[in-house]
């Protein structure tokens, strides 16, 4: 089963800070980090504390929120490096950060990471700290 990815609650709450709108997400993280949904159909208010929690995005909403709203792009691709003496070739995800109003590259470091998952938090992440 293919399930989605959401940012970290770290990420979540640079997110917040920065402007993100919770009404991107029907996810959540209460005030402790804990990840919690909320069911379109139930009561919002009965389960959600706008004071406290804080919206918890997939990774693809907000690397779209970086797109449209501060035209960002994060483009997240598959790298291979050469390891060793022998020269045998690493796979690492690593990400490209674009800004789409020149497509000047935003940033040299690619973040290698083992999946690609990490790689788009490592740049999401990036973004909100360094580029907003």
């Amino acid at each position: 089963m293919i399930t989605e990815d959401y940012v970290s609650f770290e990420t979540a709450k640079l997110l917040k800070e920065k402007g993100f709108d919770d009404e991107y997400t029907n996810a959540f993280y209460d005030k402790s980090g804990i990840l919690y949904f909320i069911d379109i159909l139930s009561d919002f208010t009965e389960h959600h504390d706008n004071d406290t929690d804080i919206a918890a995005s997939t990774l693809y909403v907000a690397m779209k929120w970086l797109r449209e709203v501060h035209k960002i792009g994060v483009f997240p691709s598959t790298y291979a490096f050469a390891v060793g003496k022998n020269g045998s070739v690493k796979h690492v995800y690593g990400t490209a950060i674009i800004n789409l109003e020149t497509y000047e590259l935003m940033t040299n470091d690619l973040m290698p990471m083992p999946t690609y998952e990490e790689a788009a938090e490592a740049a999401i992440k990036y973004c909100l700290e360094n580029l907003i």
